[in-house]
């Protein structure tokens, strides 16, 4: 049975709150070592990317491979092939979430950041504002297609959430 959109939305607060608490743990890290390093706006995107946009992607996929993040577990949901097929394994997962979590992050973050590095001297904002752009259109997508039917990160994997047995 396909999963509602209110319950796949609970599924993922669950989950971004415990993405929440590892990124807040970070904090420190950076205000210990981020005014020491003389880095570019792109080089400290690079580095966000490593120690958290890559980290709970895999985390995400690590869990889906098994059938559910902790989210999906708490709300009952499971991931699985579209014919039932059992747990999606690891590459099917960790694609899933590049699509779902690391792409718009990702892009959200370049924008920032190219921003970030035009503010730095007096530049062109073109290519941040490009790249914000292209991730609301990215977070849209998704939205538009949470309630009619099946996310295309979902279809792309040939993957589907339903409730758990």
């Amino acid at each position: 049975m396909k999963a509602s959109a209110p319950r796949r939305l609970a599924a993922w607060l669950v989950d971004w709150l415990l993405i929440s608490v590892y990124a807040a743990a970070l904090i420190p890290v950076g205000v210990l070592f981020g005014r020491s390093l003389d880095l570019s706006g792109l080089a400290w995107n690079a580095v966000s990317f490593a120690i958290l946009v890559a980290p709970v992607t895999l985390w995400l996929a690590a869990w889906e491979a098994r059938g559910a993040s902790p989210g999906k577990r708490v709300l009952r949901l499971r991931v699985s092939g579209v014919d039932g097929d059992g747990a999606p394994g690891f590459g099917r997962a960790l694609v899933r979430n590049l699509l779902k979590v690391a792409l718009p992050w990702e892009l959200a973050h370049t924008g920032v950041f190219l921003f970030l590095k035009s503010g730095e001297k007096s530049g062109d904002d073109t290519l941040g504002t490009v790249f914000i752009v292209a991730a609301w259109l990215v977070a849209l997508a998704y939205a538009a297609c949470l309630l009619p039917g099946r996310m295309p990160y979902d279809a792309v994997t040939g993957l589907a959430v339903g409730r758990a047995q």
